[in-house]
């Protein structure tokens, strides 16, 4: 597992977080999950086909967690995706955060199919959120197949009307280096299309309910790349459906 410097910090800083409270409580909690189709930052991973989804999370009561996530996904990269999480979350009066570090990796990968460069990739993350808002960013120095520096701000909105979830987000991507680094950071999950910018917006509007303990969603989520932008291929907005369940 290659790891950057920014991801060694933080990881340092879990472990002796860790290492600290070695006999406190420990949960765990997990989820399956069936979507219509995977779509990660407004773009799909799946060529708009469904994709099975689980996750399971180890949790101190100090607030330190690490989970694993896992995904089917259609792409050039491969057939799955595994990511793999070290956080903590926490809260001080009204207001939340959490803050962390992310490794995406897609196993059994040929990093020939992504321009012969490592999918992989890492990430460190934070938010704070309160009543219902929340707002965060995560920063790559070497993004998907090794396309450099890479940025994501988000806002999002969440509250129950009469019983059903309705939430909205919107997420800001920004590739540091160029245009050509954004054709190949999503090249291998847009058919290798040739991105023309470096920058695009990612939205989700979505509503929620909770169904004899299975949690049914439908969204709907686009960005504002269009057809020009991605060399011709359709990448609009489309609706999802998940269906989820949490033990």
């Amino acid at each position: 597992m290659k790891l950057t410097k920014l991801s060694h910090a933080v990881i340092a800083a879990s472990s002796m977080t860790v290492g600290a409270i070695a006999h406190a409580e420990i949960t765990t909690s997990g989820s399956v999950a069936l979507t219509s189709d995977y779509k990660f930052r407004g773009i799909t991973q799946t060529s708009n086909n469904a994709a099975i989804q689980g996750s399971l999370t180890a949790s101190h009561d100090s607030g330190a967690y690490a989970t694993v996530w896992g995904s089917s996904i259609d792409s050039l990269v491969g057939g799955s995706e595994m990511d793999f999480i070290l956080g903590y979350a926490g809260e001080s009066s009204d207001i939340s955060y959490d803050v962390g570090v992310i490794r995406y990796a897609y196993p059994g990968a040929n990093s020939g199919n992504a321009g012969g460069a490592e999918p992989d990739y890492n990430e460190v993350y934070g938010s704070v959120a309160a009543r219902g808002t929340k707002v965060g960013v995560a920063y790559s120095d070497d993004y998907f197949a090794e396309t450099g520096k890479f940025g994501y701000v988000f806002a999002s909105y969440g509250t129950e009307v009469s019983g059903v979830g309705v939430s909205a987000s919107i997420g800001y991507n920004y590739f540091f280096d160029d245009n050509n680094a954004a054709g190949e950071g999503l090249g291998a999950f847009l058919g290798n299309a040739a991105i023309t910018d470096d920058a695009y917006i990612d939205y989700k509007v979505a509503v929620s309910k909770e169904v004899k303990d299975i949690g049914f969603e439908l969204a709907y989520i686009g960005t504002d790349l269009n057809e020009k932008d991605a060399g011709g291929l359709n990448i609009d907005g489309s609706f999802v459906v998940t269906a989820s369940k949490s033990f």
